[in-house]
């Protein structure tokens, strides 16, 4: 997908969330790790430092944004755990979660499906997540009936809404598992089917785009409100929300905050020379993105400006990417290598 997290966490499959590629390294990197019994840690114990970090950036987002906007995470779904357990103190801070590469697309192989071992982890993860009413939204890279009728049985049980992607960077429009309805949808609990659209640069312009979503009949829109740096206008995303048929519907859009890009409207120039001191490293799988300490102040003011303008198009809410990168640092402190805040 457009940019996928950064390794993502714990799927030997591919993060989105692309924009998605991102996370999906995340995952293939640390799912080896994250594949053995989960430890149980208390709020004291040093391995989740990081962790509660983007928690609580998370919690600043909300803060910030109120509860009429819908957040969705990509991927990370340890976050929503605490020894073992639901975090109670963090759970209801998001309306869904997604999840790359359940099923197939394992170890960004496309077509490939997830070894039993990661699709069993994620899933001790998932289940408990949806029981409590969490919206979960699978992303699979694969193709083919047989797969589709798959994830239809698959759905049903778990309660997952899934969509199979005909590749990895989410450039293209696809044929939707559940097929598309008229219905008014309000609320992510309604949502049957979703498109996940974060690389528009098929696309000659900005307008172009646009028509393209516009006629489309899909009950959740997961995308990139821009094109070549420049947005839709708030007129434009207001048409979003209605399909074509003329039902409802919700527009989310991404938005990247434990990696900074290059290629963003807040990237300042004089950056490219010499990083803020908040810019850890470039991700060797995703030129142009840098991993942050994303509890710095100043990048959480980047964040901040950039998501104000996200407001001010009238998005529904935001898809956050890169959630998961507190696992490199919680990787180097592990190895005695802690990064200085």
């Amino acid at each position: 997908m457009k940019k996928y997290g950064l390794m993502l966490f714990l799927i030997f499959s591919v993060s989105c969330f692309s924009k998605n590629e991102k996370s999906q390294q995340l995952q293939a990197d640390t799912i080896k790790k994250k594949i053995a019994e989960e430890k149980n840690v208390s709020e004291e114990n040093t391995n989740e430092i990081y962790k509660d970090r983007m928690k609580n950036f998370i919690r600043e987002i909300r803060n910030d944004a109120g509860k009429s906007k819908y957040i969705i995470t990509q991927n990370g779904n340890e976050l929503y755990f605490r020894d073992g357990n639901l975090d109670k103190n963090f759970f209801s801070v998001t309306d869904g979660t997604t999840q790359e590469s359940l099923y197939y697309g394992d170890v960004l192989k496309y077509n490939v499906t997830t070894k039993k071992e990661s699709k069993d982890y994620m899933l001790s993860l998932l289940y408990p997540v949806r029981k409590e009413g969490k919206p979960v939204f699978v992303i699979n890279y694969a193709k083919g009936n047989e797969k589709k009728d798959f994830l239809t049985k698959e759905d049903i049980k778990t309660g997952f809404v899934s969509e199979l992607l005909p590749e990895f960077e989410a450039r293209s429009i696809y044929s939707p598992i559940q097929g598309f309805n008229s219905e008014n949808i309000t609320n992510l609990k309604q949502v049957k089917n979703y498109l996940l659209l974060l690389n528009p640069e098929k696309f000659s312009d900005i307008n172009q785009y646009f028509e393209y979503l516009k006629n489309t009949d899909f009950d959740l829109l997961l995308i990139e409100p821009s094109h070549n740096g420049v947005f839709f206008t708030k007129n434009q995303v207001e048409q979003l929300k209605i399909k074509k048929n003329g039902g409802k519907r919700i527009v989310i859009s991404y938005l990247s905050i434990g990696e900074a890009e290059d290629y963003r409207a807040y990237w300042k120039k004089e950056w490219s020379k010499k990083w803020p001191k908040w810019i850890v490293k470039e991700n060797p799988d995703w030129k142009g993105n840098y991993i942050v300490k994303y509890w710095n102040s100043e990048w959480k003011n980047v964040i901040r400006e950039y998501r104000e303008k996200l407001d001010l198009i009238g998005v529904d809410g935001y898809l956050l990417d890169t959630v998961d990168s507190y696992y490199y640092f919680q990787e180097k402190m592990e190895k005695g290598k802690k990064i200085p805040d």
